[in-house]
């Protein structure tokens, strides 16, 4: 039954309830983003505007993706070590198309905007607005289809429109997106899609990806968007900091009409003219009748903790440890509790948003496609963010050896059998304590 109470609302009414409600809460004598020029709205383009020419920027998007992927995952259906058909398809899939750089960029480029995709270009011959056979329109497989992969295509949401999504609500796939119009470059020889052109593309060839989901599983949050002022910010001082130097290493000039000649006016163009060779050629001195000519003080500032400040700010609200926002220089200055800190977001990512989110869904779709074999279940893991140095390694076992010698040196064995001290305050394992106390 049609409910006459129903009035849907847009994204566009949502952002602007918002801000309505928001300007009443703040101080209503003055706006803080029309005086510092921030943008009310920020579509994707201009997400990717700045992603493209601000370094920070995309530092920002890059940052957690980029140390995700350091090390690549391992996708296995048992821990035997023979390998099973599975492991060696995708093997072999992996080797041929380099997947795992094409989901560290889907990764990356789903952060520019609210959104990205992954299309998958299958040899069904089909049109690419054409569902693929073997999966339903409720996304279970069906059937026994078998395709093979060509390539794969990512793109942000700067040239991705979502076309039309699922409406009936008993689809397990309502809200979803249906089909996609995506704004093509040239993909490979031999693919017949021209540069530039837009396609309509059905939802079994896209892999959809939104990170910092929220209140809906089709658009995130753009990895920009909480520190865009800040970003917008750095524009400024950076912009302006740079200029500033242009304009004050070249002192300006004044000049002046000596006053005991009387109602004297000096020749503009002539003076015009004289300037000119004095400032773009190689004259070294002015000429000038009845005037003098004085230097101005520039006014030059160093911005760097203006820069610092904004930068802090921004490393605080991606909760990146500073020095390892940084770079690789100042991060091998930061503490150990701070790189430890780091290592277990990134993990906490990879664990909670990366496998289940992208990498699981990917190879889920291979199989469901029939590009990889059906297996009852497979398991996706990465291995240690980092490992230890050579230094870090000498500087542990120097500490153990000293702590060996003074339990030796202390006599508490009869308080602390060795074996106990080894496994339960040393930490070391059954195996190792037994090696050890034997001498084997």
């Amino acid at each position: 039954a049609h409910n006459n109470n129903f009035h849907p609302i847009n994204d566009s009414s949502i952002s602007l309830l918002r801000k309505n409600v928001l300007n009443k809460l703040l101080d209503p004598r003055r706006d803080i983003d029309q005086e510092c020029g921030y943008p009310e709205d920020i579509t994707a383009q201009q997400f990717r505007y700045l992603y493209d020419r601000e370094g920070i920027a995309e530092r920002v998007v890059s940052m957690y993706p980029t140390e995700c992927w350091a090390v690549d995952p391992k996708v296995y259906e048992t821990e035997d070590a023979d390998p099973t058909q599975f492991e060696e398809d995708f093997n072999e899939l992996q080797n041929s198309l380099n997947i795992w750089a094409y989901l560290s960029r889907t990764d990356i480029m789903s952060g520019i905007g609210r959104f990205g995709v992954l299309l998958l270009g299958l040899d069904d011959g089909k049109n690419l607005s054409e569902p693929v056979d073997g999966i339903s329109e409720t996304g279970e497989k069906v059937g026994n289809a078998q395709h093979e992969l060509l390539y794969l295509r990512v793109f942000d949401e700067s040239l991705v429109d979502i076309s039309s999504k699922e409406t009936d609500p008993s689809n397990p796939r309502f809200g979803q997106p249906t089909f996609y119009n995506i704004t093509f470059g040239t993909i490979n020889e031999g693919i017949n899609i021209d540069e530039g052109t837009m396609h309509r593309v059905h939802w079994t060839r896209v892999l959809h990806v939104a990170d910092n989901r929220m209140s809906s599983e089709v658009y995130g949050t753009s990895r920009m968007q909480p520190v865009y002022n800040r970003l917008y910010d750095l524009r400024k001082l950076l912009g302006g900091s740079a200029e500033m130097f242009w304009k004050g290493a070249f002192p300006g000039l004044s000049f002046e009409v000596n006053p005991d000649l009387g109602d004297v006016e000096l020749d503009a163009t002539a003076l015009r003219a004289e300037f000119d060779s004095y400032s773009n050629g190689l004259q070294r001195y002015l000429a000038l009748a009845g005037g003098q000519a004085k230097s101005l003080a520039p006014q030059v500032a160093n911005p760097e903790a203006h820069i610092n400040a904004q930068i802090k700010a921004i490393a605080i609200t991606l909760g990146i440890p500073h020095r390892i926002f940084m770079g690789s220089e100042a991060a091998q200055l930061a503490s150990s509790q701070d790189k430890q800190t780091w290592e277990n977001r990134v993990r906490h990512r990879q664990n909670k948003y990366v496998i289940p989110m992208l990498i699981r869904p990917f190879v889920q779709r291979l199989i469901d496609l029939g590009v990889l074999p059906e297996v009852e279940q497979f398991q996706v893991t990465f291995d240690e963010i980092s490992t230890p140095s050579e230094e870090d390694k000498a500087r542990v076992a120097g500490i153990q050896i000293e702590a060996v010698s003074k339990y030796i040196q202390s006599g508490v064995d009869t308080l602390i059998p060795p074996m106990e001290f080894l496994t339960m305050i040393m930490g070391m394992k059954s195996e190792q304590a037994e090696a050890i106390g034997t001498g084997g």
